[in-house]
Parts: structure tokens; sequence; C-alpha cells
């Protein structure tokens, strides 16, 4: 530009009339300070230090504003009205870089902090205390990274079916898995594209046995996700909440409901639908328990009151023998254990004969068939069974409450009051599922069926 020359050459004037001792001071001299003001910006505003550009910046304003209304100055002037923007934004784009650096400095350290917790349990599994603790942390500042929230929506879980059990991590277990589900719904994506991290994944084309889901397609990372989430809510719910306490049992219907919904692994896991028919089932032994009191109170005869109760039980009967026949199905389509399949077969057995008052004629079409309507929602009412006075009056037994592992007995303890005629009554037994949320074994004592939801190494 023509004009630092003549700034330079006013400067070298300057100093010759300097060194004849001038005695008027330069240094005051606005031609000079627009000379020094011109060359700390050309010296500083193409350099790579953001303080360099800084002072080439504050050069080009203070010219602005000091001689912004001299019209000889005007070409300079707009020179430096059209820079500072863009000297402004190549500071704070630097600024933020330095930012943004050290914050991706820290959040690896944060996530390799994770992994280390993913490994650091017992025989290289997770540590659980340490897994929420980085998880935590992580999603304080990164609230929507779902690869997190779903480890943790899953590692609580693995303690909760451990043996023996760790109930210590159950409600942060629930509270992730409930986030996650939202997050899934609300279509966040999977950073590691695989739904999870190390081995807590989710994202698979197959199903455990390499084949594709029979009631549809492939399962894919979100309804994999979706189904364990729910999944891991309903088992903590039913079998570790729910031990003692019905109202946890029924707060875990909806959840195992919807896990069976999904294009998934738990669409097809015969625990889940078991889980359920036992709920029915229990549901049916607490009527007949509040029957025999009022039997009693009249005589050991059923009246109007009482044969609505059997009605209410073979109801809850009906969506049992629906839930077992589709458990029995599914497990009899995997890879089959004998001796669970066979206590399904007993358990759906007494459920259609005490239905059909002691006849079992019709329950293997019944089987065969049953997956070509929907399962129906546990959390809908059920429809009573019209019982007439000339039916035969029927009983349950009380239930043994579940334990961790699978029954593969039953066990029953008859109602000892007497009733009007005689009953064909359903056993019961325990009837829990068991697994961790990547595996779930039935157990005969010897060998295991496993895989509902595969194991995936994951990377972040």
């Amino acid at each position: 530009m023509k004009t630092i020359f003549r700034f330079l050459a006013l400067a070298m004037l300057l100093a010759t009339f300097s060194a004849a001792n001038v005695t008027t001071s330069y240094a005051q001299d606005p031609q000079t300070e627009k000379v020094a003001l011109y060359k700390t910006y050309t010296d500083n505003y193409a350099a790579k230090e953001i303080e360099k550009r800084q002072v080439a910046l504050d050069a080009a304003k203070t010219y602005v504003e000091k001689f912004g209304a001299n019209a000889e100055d005007k070409v300079e002037v707009d020179y430096f009205k059209k820079a500072i923007p863009d000297l402004e934004k190549g500071i704070a784009n630097s600024k933020q870089a330095v930012v943004d650096q050290g914050n991706a400095a820290a959040r690896d350290k944060l996530l390799t902090r994770f992994d280390a917790a993913l490994k650091g349990g017992k025989n290289g599994e997770a540590n659980p205390s340490d897994t929420y603790a980085v998880g935590k942390e992580i999603l304080a500042k990164e609230p929507d990274f779902l690869d997190v929230i779903l480890v943790l929506g899953s590692v609580g879980f693995d303690q909760a079916v451990a043996n023996p059990a760790v109930d210590a991590y159950n409600d942060d277990n629930i509270s992730f898995a409930k986030m996650a589900i939202k997050k899934l719904e609300e279509n966040k994506p999977s950073t590691t594209k695989n739904y999870g991290a190390s081995q807590y994944t989710y994202k698979t084309d197959k199903l455990a046995d390499g084949k594709p889901n029979p009631n549809g397609g492939y399962a894919d990372g979100k309804s994999n996700a979706l189904g364990a989430m729910n999944y891991n809510i309903g088992y903590i719910l039913y079998y570790r909440q729910g031990k003692d306490n019905p109202a946890k049992k029924k707060e875990a219907l909806p959840y195992l409901y919807k896990s069976t919904q999904y294009n998934s692994y738990t669409k097809i896991n015969p625990r889940i639908y078991q889980t359920i028919g036992a709920w029915y089932l229990d549901e049916a032994i607490r009527i007949d328990k509040e029957r025999q009191v009022k039997l009693t109170a009249n005589g050991n005869k059923d009246n109007d009151e009482t044969l609505a109760m059997v009605g209410e039980q073979k109801g809850y009967a009906d969506r049992a023998i629906d839930a077992y026949s589709r458990a029995y199905k599914l497990a009899k389509a995997g890879k089959p254990n004998k001796e669970y399949t066979d206590t399904l077969y007993t358990r759906l057995t007494e459920l259609y004969k005490f239905r059909y008052d002691g006849k079992a004629d019709g329950i293997d079409a019944f089987v065969a068939t049953v997956d070509s309507k929907p399962f129906p929602d546990p959390t809908t009412p059920i429809t009573p069974v019209k019982v007439e006075p000339t039916e035969t009056t029927t009983t349950t037994t009380s239930t043994t409450e579940p334990t961790t592992k699978p029954a593969v007995k039953s066990a029953t303890t008859p109602v000892a009051t007497p009733v009007t005629k005689p009953a064909v009554a359903p056993k019961t037994g325990a009837t829990k599922p068991a697994g961790t949320s990547n595996v779930d074994t039935a157990t005969d004592g010897k060998n295991a069926v496993k895989k509902v939801i595969p194991k995936k190494k994951g990377t972040r």
C-alpha cells in the first residue's frame, strides 16, 4: 500500500530532524504515531500466536479511533475497518480451539477411566462402583451421551442377577435405564454406533443363533437397546425389589411387556413371558385365598360372589395360558433345555386343566397358534369367565416365592380348606428367569442355554 511508504519516508525525515537537534518532539506528532501503529499492525496481524494478533487488533482499533475522522487517512481507516472483524473472529476461534483442546484432553482422560472401570472388576468384569462414578462425571458434561447411559442401565443389572445378588446398584440401574429409554425414543444417536460400549453393546444384525428374528426382520441396535433397558428395569423391579412387595411386581409388568414389543432379543426370551405368566398365576392364587375365607364363612358352599371369584381366577388363567404357551414355544424353538421346557409344559397343562375343568384337549393346538395374535398387555383388565353354579368349583394352590434361578421342578402346597366340589388346580413353583444383561441361563445342573442378548465388544 502506497501510504505505508509515505509513512516510512516521513519517519526517516523525522529521524533526520531529530539528529540535527530539532527542538520539536516527534513523539507527540500524529504522523509518527500513525507510522508506529501501522507498523505494529503489519508486524503482528499474521502471527500464529494469539497474543501477537491481539496486539495487531489493538493497534488497528486505536488507529481508527484516533484518525478515523481524517480525510487524509480514509484509505488506512477503511482498510482497518474491514480487517478488524476478521481479525476478531480469528482470535476468538483460536481461543476456542485452545479451550476445545483442553476439553478434549479432559474428556479423553474421563473416557479412559471409564474404559478402565469397565474392565477393572473381578475377573476383568466391570467395577460397578467406579463405572457409575465416572459415568456420572461424563454425563454431567455430556448429558446426551447415549452409549454411557446404556452402560449405566446395564451394569447394575449384572449385579442384580449375580450369585449372590448385589442390590446396591438397583436404583441407579433403573434410573439410567429409564433415561436411556427416553433418549432412544428421542432418537439420540449412538456415538459408538454400537449402542453402548465395551461388553455392554446392543448393536447386532442377527440373533444369538445367527438366524433372522422369526418374529420379523433382523434385530437392530436401537430395538435391542430398548428391549434390554425395559427388561433390565422389569427384572430388578420384579425379582429384586418385588421379593416382598407385590406392588413392585405389578410396577414391573409394563416394562417386561414392552421388552417383548421390540424387534429385539427380548422379544424371543421365553423367561419374560414366563415371568408375566407367573404374575397372572399369583393373582389367581391371591383371589383363591380370599375366596377360601368367604367359603368358610358361607359353610363351605359357593354363592354368586365366590363363583364370580372363580370366574376371575379363570380370566387370569386365560392370560397365564397365553404367556406360558409363548414361553414354551420359544424355549422349544431355541436351544431347548429339556428340564426347563418340561417344567413350562407341566405348568401350562395345570393351568389349562384348571381353566377347562380338568380337560387338556386342544393345548398343543393353542400353543401352535399362540403367536398369531398379539401378546396381551398385562396392564389391561382381564376378562372374567362366567361360571355357572352347576360348574365344578375350583381352588388353586399357594405359591412358592421365585428364586434367583429358574425353577426346574414344581413345588406345591395344597390349600387345606375344603370346597363344595372336587378341584382341579394348577400347581405353583419358582418361575424366575435368570441371566445377566448379556446371558440368560436356564440352569439344569450341568448345561445352560445362553445368549438371549449377546455380548459384543464395542469401541468408544
